[in-house]
């Protein structure tokens, strides 16, 4: 693998991993402090709303992971692949 290709994805992955943590930590502290008050307890609603939120940003992440592979390899190779799946599709 090329080694500056190599250490662009691995960046990648890397700064994704910490934003994971940061947006996990973030979650679990509000969570936790949303559940310190007996009467004041977070309803299901709200954490539904929470966990979306996660998701939301976490996806965000992850796309932004697919966005940087796709800006560090080359991507001649994989056009030419999805050229090649979408004529076998159409001749089926």
């Amino acid at each position: 693998m090329n080694t500056k290709k190599s250490d662009e994805l691995k960046q990648a992955v890397i700064k994704a991993k910490c934003s994971l943590d940061e947006e996990l930590d973030a979650f679990i502290q509000k969570i936790d402090k949303a559940t310190d008050d007996p009467d004041n307890f977070i309803t299901m609603t709200q954490l539904e709303e929470e966990w979306n939120r996660l998701s939301l940003k976490t996806h965000k992440i992850y796309s932004d992971v697919v966005s940087e592979t796709l800006t560090a390899i080359d991507t001649k190779e994989l056009n030419s692949s999805k050229k090649e799946n979408s004529s076998r599709k159409e001749s089926d």
